[in-house]
């Protein structure tokens, strides 16, 4: 364990610099829809897109997948863009691809170069967490390694293992999301966050789901989180809030602390 934290500067965008960013995730089923989407998004003012292939109708097909994948970053010109097929367990879309066909999916989009991150989750097994770890290497991307929970929040002391789980993945960036119950889910959250900032070496992202955990997506840079998730054209988890509203609580926290 680290107690520098590292600062990923990605595109021009600092994850873990000290200024949160904004993310909205595309979840087009289309070519078209996913351009569009990204074009609308990026207007509302977002700092980084997520493409959630998992809502791609052409999953299965790499060469459709690679083409969408040129054609976005086409669009976005150098705004950061994470790759992920969120997996049935943690709430994605169900997909006809196995693990290993995901695996060379990952492989064939991160060797386009049109990428910058590859998000992938941390529980999975231990081998195929080590392919993406592989994969992220030969080409020169950043790996997410992610946890969701969209039933409940573990407790603190599994929430802090599981950041330092996502390092000792070799991780680039650790995230979290869980889904609140009683209000010390969102403290416990919170407090997971900022003891894993102190101690990890690598940016985390932490939000509380949900109406009840939306004040962690308002104010989770004060405790470490070094991005949040935003509606674009469509919400993609619980408790996500339009760009602009969360844009105009930044400035408001950045103008009271003299930023």
């Amino acid at each position: 364990m680290s107690s520098q934290r590292k600062v990923l500067d990605i595109r021009g965008r600092r994850f873990g610099g000290g200024t949160p960013l904004i993310c909205s995730s595309l979840v087009g089923r289309s070519a078209e829809r996913i351009a569009n989407e990204a074009r609308s998004t990026l207007a509302k003012g977002a700092d980084v897109l997520e493409w959630r292939v998992d809502f791609f109708d052409g999953i299965g097909d790499t060469e459709a997948v690679l083409a969408t994948a040129r054609g976005l970053r086409a669009a976005i010109g150098d705004t950061p863009l994470i790759f992920t097929r969120r997996g049935t367990r943690e709430a994605g879309q169900p997909i006809a691809l196995g693990e290993d066909a995901v695996l060379r999916l990952y492989d064939a989009v991160a060797a386009a170069g049109v990428i910058d991150f590859l998000e992938y989750e941390m529980d999975s097994a231990p081998a195929r967490v080590r392919e993406a770890r592989n994969i992220a290497s030969a080409h020169g991307v950043q790996l997410i390694l992610s946890y969701h929970d969209f039933d409940a929040t573990p407790g603190l002391d599994e929430l802090v293992e599981r950041f330092e789980q996502a390092e000792l993945q070799m991780a680039d960036v650790a995230k979290i999301a869980v889904m609140p119950r009683v209000r010390d889910d969102v403290l416990n959250l919170l407090i997971a966050t900022a003891r894993a900032d102190a101690r990890l070496g690598i940016p985390v992202i932490s939000m509380s789901m949900g109406a009840q955990g939306v004040v962690t997506r308002m104010m989770g840079d004060a405790f470490g989180s070094a991005m949040t998730f935003a509606v674009g054209e469509t919400r993609s988890a619980p408790g996500q809030l339009p760009i602009a509203d969360l844009r105009a609580v930044f400035d408001v926290l950045q103008r009271a602390k003299g930023g």
